[in-house]
């Protein structure tokens, strides 16, 4: 009797859940037993190696591309050193670019400044003989004035008036070469 209501209790459960009878369930658990057997006996085989073979093929591809990715991580690395590298040597290059112009400028600098010194030099050489020309030939000058004067003084007797004038003419005479 308990069974009996244990039963239909379950049919009734399993009927209003799942729409189907215990008898029902029971062929459906039976052929799917059956199927699994016929498939282990004739396909399980064939299966399983498909599925070795395909892991097998999984594996090689992820072991491949590990590789590839080691292989670009290096390449990375090469590339990101020879990036350095050439930043280096173009830094270097510039900086010696820089330490050689400010080298020449000092240079064009100094030469620049000792040829304005030498230029410098002849033109007070040139003025200091302009000056030692000109004084020259102001001696000279005097020289032609007071002997003329001297003759004039000679020849004439004068007096102290007279001196003076001629003093004075022979001074204007020189101011005015």
């Amino acid at each position: 009797m308990l069974a009996d209501t244990l039963k239909n209790f379950v049919e009734e459960s399993l009927g209003l859940l799942l729409g189907v009878g215990l008898e029902e369930i029971l062929i459906q658990l039976g052929g799917t037993i059956v199927l699994f057997l016929v498939i282990r006996k004739f396909f399980w085989k064939n299966l399983t190696e498909f599925m070795e073979k395909r892991r097998a093929y999984m594996d090689e591809e992820l072991f491949k591309a590990e590789a590839l990715k080691v292989e670009a991580a290096q390449i990375k690395a090469n590339a990101d050193e020879t990036y350095s590298t050439l930043r280096n040597s173009v830094s270097k290059t510039l900086e010696d670019a820089r330490v050689r112009a400010q080298k020449e400028e000092s240079e064009i600098i100094a030469k620049a400044k000792a040829e304005a010194q030498r230029l410098k030099l002849e033109a007070e050489k040139e003025v200091e003989l302009e000056v030692q020309k000109a004084q020259d030939q102001m001696k000279k000058e005097i020289v032609t004035v007071a002997t003329v004067l001297a003759e004039k003084i000679i020849q004439k007797e004068v007096d102290a008036k007279k001196y003076e004038q001629w003093v004075d003419e022979a001074t204007n005479e020189v101011k005015r070469s």
